[in-house]
């Protein structure tokens, strides 16, 4: 039995190393699949966070204002400012950032600064005086338009980076304007409460007031009272998620799953030229057969698994991603590939038996590797997609794989939290090969 199983093995290598095509899906496809998601998807994913996004601020107005709102965009990390402040021409700017140029450009008008002011002291004065806020809105109205801070994206933007980029704009904006208002509020707050205690109280409580002033110390505005953190995972030892956490397992599993094509074509072509009929004559066991057959392309998973490691570990910093991290968790994942190639391996073997020729088996193959991926989360998130779509993930066995690797990547567990993941892909692989194993029997191939 062991000596039957170990020669179907080599037999199967030895048809793998003659069949260049197999052996370029199984291993530069998913390495090309890692390299390109995980370059194109790096500057996204750190959008939020580390990434930077061009920004051209056409400054007419060269004022106090302009000076926070580009110290405030300079202290987020994630901008790059291209900071114009005189010449600059608006229909200019806005045919860069269309073109492409800058992912967002600001406008702020000559003159916004003071103006600015004016509204605000302007507002400070009439609440002091105790009249109807309506008034003042009427007369605002009358007056001047209200000021606008202008902004305009490239666009190419993505409706949730120009939703995030918009709130922040609003966000800096406000806490400026509230700046000024405190400070309007310092400034004439003492001469309201001088002016109104000599009115009710007299003027020789006028006087003790004059002699001493009545000061307004705000507090330092870089120690803020309530400060938001973001909380990390339990695990002590691990660090925020990056892109190549996230697609370097993703993508391993897509990869493993591609086992299918060549498994389900070798079987293909023993059947229609009577090769499997004439092994199962020679002295043995047919489950030897099986046996070695399912091992030899489980070896396969587990160097493409391996490379798929390396290339994360050793070849993606070298393109400027971050490094793939394991957690001390290796053992883990190998023995979570290990479930997801049996599973594999039975559909394959499974497709190889009832498949009526290779182009049926390559294109069942293909399509259904596909659909489980999307499914399952592997092209997009499964918390992104629609309930029904959710509820309909579930089915996937791609899913199961890339939920027991986010685990142990992203999630800071450990082998026995996948248990539930684990023990559905045995379980489709069982049922795999038992029904693979039926259509054998039956069919006598």
């Amino acid at each position: 039995m062991i000596y039957q199983v170990w020669a179907v093995i080599l037999k199967e290598l030895q048809l793998l190393r003659r069949d260049r095509g197999g052996l370029a899906v199984l291993f530069v496809m998913p390495v090309a699949l890692v390299l390109i998601v995980c370059l194109v998807q790096d500057n996204i994913l750190k959008t939020s966070g580390a990434g930077h996004v061009d920004v051209l601020l056409l400054d007419g107005d060269q004022g106090e204002f302009s000076q926070r709102l580009h110290q405030q965009l300079l202290a987020q990390g994630s901008f790059r400012i291209n900071h114009i402040t005189a010449g600059g021409d608006y229909q200019q700017a806005r045919r860069q950032v269309d073109d492409g140029d800058y992912q967002i450009g600001i406008y702020l008008t000559p003159g916004f600064s003071e103006q600015l002011h004016e509204q605000v002291y302007r507002r400070v004065r009439h609440a002091l005086s105790g009249q109807d806020p309506s008034e003042l809105d009427q007369t605002l109205q009358a007056g001047k338009p209200a000021l606008q801070v202008e902004y305009f994206f490239d666009p190419a933007v993505q409706g949730g980076l120009q939703a995030g980029i918009a709130g922040l704009l609003q966000q800096l904006t406000a806490a400026e304007t509230l700046k000024i208002q405190m400070e309007a509020f310092r400034a004439l707050l003492p001469a309201y409460v001088e002016r109104h205690v000599s009115q009710q109280l007299g003027s020789m409580f006028a006087q003790a007031l004059a002699q001493n002033p009545l000061e307004i110390n705000l507090p330092d505005e870089g120690e803020p009272l309530v400060e938001v953190s973001r909380a990390t995972s339990s695990g002590a030892d691990f660090v925020m998620p990056t892109s190549v956490q996230h697609n370097v397992p993703a993508w391993s599993m897509f990869g493993i799953f591609f086992i299918i094509l060549p498994l389900s074509a070798v079987l293909l072509q023993e059947r229609a030229q009577g090769v499997f009929l004439r092994l199962q004559l020679v002295p043995g066991h047919a489950v030897g057969l099986v046996v070695g057959r399912v091992l030899a392309y489980l070896l396969l998973c587990m160097v493409q698994f391996g490379l798929m490691l390396l290339v994360g570990y050793y070849l993606l910093p070298q393109l400027g991603t971050d490094t793939l991290n394991f957690h001390g968790q290796i053992p883990a994942l190998f023995i979570i590939a290990l479930c997801a190639g049996l599973t594999a391996c039975g559909f394959g073997m499974l497709l190889g038996v009832f498949a009526r020729s290779e182009q049926q088996a390559s294109l069942t193959a293909a399509v259904t590797i596909v659909i489980a991926a999307a499914l399952g989360g592997i092209m997009v998130p499964v918390y992104l997609m629609p309930s029904l779509m959710q509820k309909i993930s579930i089915l996937s066995p791609l899913g199961w794989g890339l939920d027991a690797f986010q685990i142990v990547l992203l999630r800071g567990g450990s082998l026995t939290d996948t248990l539930p993941q684990l023990s559905q892909l045995l379980g489709c692989s069982a049922l795999c090969f038992v029904l693979a194993w039926r259509g054998l029997k039956r069919r006598r191939c």
